[in-house]
């Protein structure tokens, strides 16, 4: 028996696809203005161009949008498995909170890389 809706179609991640493509071009057109310096000013005084800093935007939200995506599936994933494991064994409690931590530190990795991105900035 075939569920109609959302959920049963699997088109989340096509949804998903969609809301970064809209995201990426909201950011580009909110920064690609004349908000951090002017373009005869930036050759003048050796400044990094509009464009230049609204893709340095991007790829920082790329670098965490996604890790965090990817740390959300994992930790779904490694967490179900977690609770079925200490369901039968409740001594394995320990170590399933480890692989929990290590699925979450993908998140983590994506945030340190997007700050490392805006740094360069």
């Amino acid at each position: 028996m075939e569920r109609s809706g959302f959920r049963s179609t699997k088109a989340w991640p096509v949804a998903m696809v969609i809301v970064l493509i809209v995201s990426m071009f909201f950011v580009m057109s909110a920064f690609t203005g004349n908000a951090y310096c002017n373009e005869g000013e930036a050759v003048s005084q050796g400044a990094k161009s509009s464009t230049s800093i609204s893709w340095a935007f991007m790829a920082a939200a790329l670098a965490t949008g996604l890790s965090t995506i990817g740390a959300a599936i994992a930790v779904g994933l490694v967490g179900s498995s977690a609770m079925g494991a200490m369901s039968e064994r409740p001594e394995m409690a320990g170590r399933a909170l480890i692989f929990v931590g290590l699925a979450e530190g993908i998140a983590i990795y994506g945030l340190i890389v997007a700050i490392m991105i805006l740094g360069m900035v």
